[in-house]
């Protein structure tokens, strides 16, 4: 089993992720009321917090509300759990986590958690591909009794904590599992590129998507690949994690090795034997060709036309199928936007992509955005440009459209 935490300002889409995902089940809601719905759990986490805001006497003003823990044991380890046993995983998790303490860097006291004490709710998932199931448990940072949960080195608590559950149960320990997946993603990787024809980055990370991983391309300024994360599950690696053939300035050398060019051997050609014959040759009689019926394939959709909802109307969007793929799988939601989801961040870019500006604009100011650039006069693709650059120049800028307005705050007497 692993255990992944990170402490989020965006509470509210990590909830409605961990609950509203497709498939995804409820496994337990502690210090809450039952049947709340996920908006209604982080706005009591974030006013919780705001209320005992004012009992902080040290240090800076608390603004990232929630703890999330990813919580991953293995298909084998949990092929036979009951709701009941991941209710009791989630306990245990909490439990041996507060007891682990730590001296971070730089201070000079162990510090612990109590968040067992805090409101906090678990949902279970399910991988679409491999079925495994792993459990996301999302936590408030401040205790029912008004004190804040240090989370200095939380990531490393949380090993810790994961290698004390996995020594009680005799399960694998992180390590050992993060190797396994590592060499299986691996092993993904230099499969999809021996099968490539051609080499096609954009391709790759398709294939890569349809194998079950979550892939996160990383572009500079210039839409230039830099770097890219695989994802599975719990574990998320680092393509130079991975190994360094597999690193974005590397891929295409590697497709190169995996694909030599034959050498050609150059052979004297045979002269034609001539061999003469005393008998008579039968004049040859070209056989009737008979005509073949034309037979039209079914035409390949080239687009997929999406009907958004932007709140005053709805407008269809036909969209390139060789750009879908970056609309669905590269949208990100902007932080501290406990509105939008990826969803309206792809109809919003997409909306652009379709010169629908207006529309675009409406939209993101619906989703809780306004505090990041807008597109300027004459938005459109330029000419030097393809589709998949202008489409990720669309969700970069729909990105930005749904930054959140700055709060601004005057001087206190």
């Amino acid at each position: 089993m692993i255990m992944l935490a990170k402490v989020v300002p965006y509470g509210g889409n990590a909830v409605r992720y961990a609950l509203d995902k497709e498939k995804a089940k409820l496994v337990k809601v502690n210090h809450m009321p039952e049947g709340i719905d996920p908006t209604a759990i982080w706005y009591m986490m974030k006013h919780h917090c705001q209320l005992h805001q004012q009992d902080r006497t040290v240090g800076r003003k608390l603004e990232r509300f929630m703890t999330t823990f990813v919580i991953s044991p293995s298909k084998e380890e949990a092929g036979n759990f009951t709701m009941k046993d991941w209710e009791n995983l989630s306990d245990e998790a909490l439990e041996v986590l507060d007891s682990v303490g730590l001296i971070p860097k730089g201070m000079e006291k162990e510090v612990k958690t109590n968040f067992r004490n805090s409101m906090n709710v678990s949902g279970l998932h399910s991988d679409s591909k491999s079925g495994t199931l792993h459990m996301h448990l999302d936590c408030c940072r401040v205790d029912l009794d008004g004190n804040t949960n240090d989370v200095h080195d939380i990531h490393r608590r949380a090993m810790m904590a994961a290698e004390i559950i996995n020594m009680r149960h005799g399960w694998k320990q992180p390590d050992e599992i993060r190797d396994m997946r590592n060499a299986e993603i691996a092993e993904a990787c230099e499969y999809i590129l021996q099968r490539m024809k051609e080499f096609d980055v954009d391709k790759y990370f398709r294939l890569l998507r349809m194998k079950g991983y979550d892939v996160k391309p990383r572009y500079d300024k210039n839409w230039n690949l830099v770097g890219y994360t695989i994802g599975k599950n719990a574990s998320v690696f680092k393509a130079s994690d991975i190994g360094r053939r597999y690193m974005a300035s590397q891929l295409e050398d590697t497709w190169k090795k995996l694909h030599p060019k034959s050498t050609q051997v150059w052979m004297k050609p045979v002269s034609p034997v001539v061999t003469s014959s005393n008998s008579l040759s039968r004049p040859s009689v070209p056989k009737p060709t008979v005509a073949k019926p034309n037979v039209h394939p079914n035409p390949v959709p080239i687009n997929t036309v999406f009907s958004i909802n932007t709140g005053n109307d709805v407008k269809k969007v036909w969209i390139p199928n060789t750009v879908k793929d970056i609309f669905l799988n590269e949208a990100q939601i902007p932080e501290d936007n406990d509105t939008a989801t990826k969803e309206n961040v792809s109809h919003i870019a997409m909306l652009l992509f379709a010169g629908y500006i207006d529309a675009a604009t409406s939209m993101s100011e619906s989703c809780g955005g306004g505090g990041g650039s807008a597109p300027e006069s004459g938005w459109w693709k330029k000419d030097d440009e393809d589709e998949r650059a202008f489409a990720r120049r669309c969700l970069h800028m729909a990105h930005s459209m749904c930054k959140p307005k700055a709060v601004r705050r005057g001087y206190h007497r």
